[in-house]
Parts: structure tokens; C-alpha cells; sequence
């Protein structure tokens, strides 16, 4: 007989850990952007939203949480609703994003990431 309502992976799915944390931007919480984690092992990205108080959870794929165990490069972006202008520049500095110099390490079991940016 099998047993419903196990939390088996399914099969193909990378180890996972649940991952969350807070975003500041010059000590206030970055609200309205996104932030994902890319394994450096390959495969997809797990993304999250940022909320009005600068927190995030990572969700890997439809009801899967987390991110990839192992070390990742982590992104931080303004989250826009339209196409933006060749002119317009995200209020979160290239550094976070485009340019990212921001790594994260993840651990089995839950991790937290607290990411205090600088606007300069």
C-alpha cells in the first residue's frame, strides 16, 4: 500500500534547502524587486519576490521552496510590470544585478541570506 502525503522529491529534482532572508538598501528594506539564486552546478534558478518589508522566500519549481545546495550567485533587481526605456536605470545599483558580485552558499537545512546593499 502506498503512503500519501510524502515529501519525496520527485525524480530529476536537485537537492533543495529552504532559503529566505531580508533586503536593505542604505538600512531601509528594498521593496517592489526580485531576487534569485543560480546554482554554479547549472540548472534552473530559483526566484522569490521582495516584499514591503525587504523579506523573501526562494521557490524552486511550482510547489518546490528553496534553492540549489551549493554555492550560488545571487541577483537583486527592481521588478518592473511594463517594458522599460533604454534610458531607465534600476534604482539597485549594477553590483546586485547586472554586474553581481553577491554569492551565497547554501546548507542543507534552512539557511537565511540578509543582503544589506549600498547605494554607492
Amino acid at each position: 500500500m502506498l503512503a500519501t502525503g510524502c515529501a519525496q522529491k520527485p525524480k530529476g529534482m536537485p537537492d533543495l534547502a529552504p532559503v529566505t532572508g531580508t533586503v536593505t538598501l542604505d538600512g531601509q528594506p528594498v521593496t517592489n524587486a526580485t531576487i534569485s539564486f543560480a546554482s554554479e552546478s547549472g540548472g534552473q534558478v530559483s526566484f522569490g519576490g521582495v516584499d514591503a518589508n525587504g523579506k523573501y522566500e526562494l521557490r524552486y519549481s511550482g510547489p518546490h521552496k528553496g534553492a540549489m545546495i551549493g554555492p550560488n550567485t545571487v541577483t537583486i533587481a527592481t521588478r518592473t510590470d511594463n517594458p522599460v526605456g533604454p534610458d531607465w536605470k534600476d534604482p539597485i545599483p549594477a553590483k546586485y544585478n547586472k554586474k553581481t558580485e553577491l554569492k551565497a552558499d547554501v546548507k542543507p537545512g534552512p539557511n537565511t541570506f540578509d543582503f544589506q546593499l549600498q547605494s554607492k
